[in-house]
């Protein structure tokens, strides 16, 4: 087949956050297909875009490994505000149905979302080329935004609620991220047989405990002698960066236990802002760190953090970086509701706690800390649930299995 994905951040290994993507296309491609990525200029926590003059930047062609990449134009400041994020999504919205015209004629299109606007236009040059098209909500706008108070403009949640609806109603296939993004679809009278979950997956070889890489990073952030407790992950408005600062306060007099923030998002300068307002000498804000680098980051870590805002649409939630915790041995204190705080409870790997509580996360921090054979039996069995679970080369099985059924299916009705 010939598939053509779209996706604004697509990166690899060698860049900070997520590559579930960039590992589903080489999977694909892996298998024979012929794979064409339709993509934006730059990840999500890179600041530093192409510096080329915009007009030598309209349109990029790449070759990483097997995979073609076209790049288009996108404005690249999106953690400067909101609108600058909107800028981004806005400008990619242009320049994906353009690539994906460039782009050798797809038997399917695979498109990632959020953000949700280059969804539409991306439908219609698929469409226009007589591509099946399937549809990925990893999280679910426009309620997401709604929730969260991002957007309050009534005229732009009409018409992003339009916009939803009708990629739900044109996609040959929706792939939900979780059951609960998959429920609340359905839900809404959505047919469930055109509504498939396909979690997100942890490549078990790349992220797993890193004894060699955790000395290392000890020792050159001198952390030695801290019992570490890391955030690894985006810095957004989703994320809940206050109740880590506030429990930070809680334990200031703690002085063997030291809070550190890795990652990059729209509120990473707030929350350096708040934790020197508050004097919390006891909390790092680390850049973010290539995903080639997480294991070992994460091995270092005595303990790490889950945070989300209390919102009941996170109740259908899996963050990436929970499983990638549980790959890596770490044991888990989560602020979370509903199927991600399922998933921490059935496998035996850390805590709960009610997500604004910054009590409960400094008292379900010390004891985790306060008891380190549970604290490396939580890693172990995180580990092993994660591998009996999440193994990201079964998903991408399932995957391919979907986009091969979906060209199937209307090559039969042609």
């Amino acid at each position: 087949m010939n598939i053509a994905i779209v996706y604004q951040y697509y990166q690899g290994h060698g860049e900070p956050g997520h590559s579930l993507v960039y590992e589903y296309a080489h999977h694909l491609a892996d298998l024979g297909h012929r794979v064409t990525v339709v993509s934006g200029e730059t990840g999500y926590m890179r600041r530093d875009g192409a510096r080329a003059p915009w007009h030598r930047r309209l349109i990029r062609r790449q070759r990483d490994g097997a995979v073609e990449v076209i790049r288009t134009f996108t404005y690249s400041a999106l953690h400067r505000s909101y609108l600058g994020r909107l800028l981004a999504f806005v400008s990619f919205s242009i320049g994906a149905p353009i690539g994906l015209l460039l782009a050798p004629r797809p038997d399917v299109v695979f498109s990632s979302s959020p953000p949700l606007f280059p969804m539409v236009p991306a439908l219609v040059a698929a469409r226009m080329r007589r591509s099946a098209f399937v549809f990925e909500v990893r999280d679910l706008w426009p309620a997401s935004a709604v929730e969260l108070g991002i957007v309050r403009s009534r005229a732009l949640i009409g018409l992003m609620s339009m916009m939803e609806r009708a990629l739900y109603r044109r996609s040959d296939r929706v792939v939900a991220l979780t059951e609960g993004i998959r429920d609340d679809i359905v839900g809404r009278g959505w047919p469930a047989r055109r509504v498939t979950t396909v979690t997100c997956g942890v490549d078990l070889e790349r992220m797993r405990m890193d004894p060699a890489g955790r000395a290392q990073v000890r020792e050159s952030r001198g952390w030695q002698a801290s019992r570490v407790v890391m955030y690894f992950g985006a810095i957004g408005e989703a994320n809940n960066m206050p109740v880590i600062l506030r429990a930070a306060e809680r334990l200031r007099d703690r002085a063997d236990i030291r809070f550190v923030i890795v990652g990059d998002g729209l509120k990473r300068e707030a929350t350096i802002s708040q934790r020197d307002a508050l004097g919390l000498g006891n909390v790092e804000v680390l850049p973010p760190v290539a995903k080639g680098d997480a294991s070992a980051f994460l091995s270092a870590a005595d303990l790490c953090l889950v945070t989300l805002r209390d919102v009941p649409l996170f109740a259908g939630a899996i963050p990436t970086k929970l499983l990638d915790y549980m790959a890596c041995e770490r044991p888990v204190v989560a602020g979370l509701r509903g199927e991600g705080a399922a998933i921490l409870e059935q496998a035996g790997a850390g805590v709960c706690f009610e997500p604004d509580d910054d009590q409960a996360l400094a008292e379900r921090i010390t004891h985790v800390l306060g008891d380190p054979d549970a604290a490396q039996a939580m890693g172990r069995r995180g580990r092993a649930h994660v591998a009996a679970h999440f193994d990201a080369r079964r998903l991408r099985e399932k995957l391919a299995g979907i986009l091969e059924e979906v060209v199937a299916s209307r090559r039969e009705r042609a």
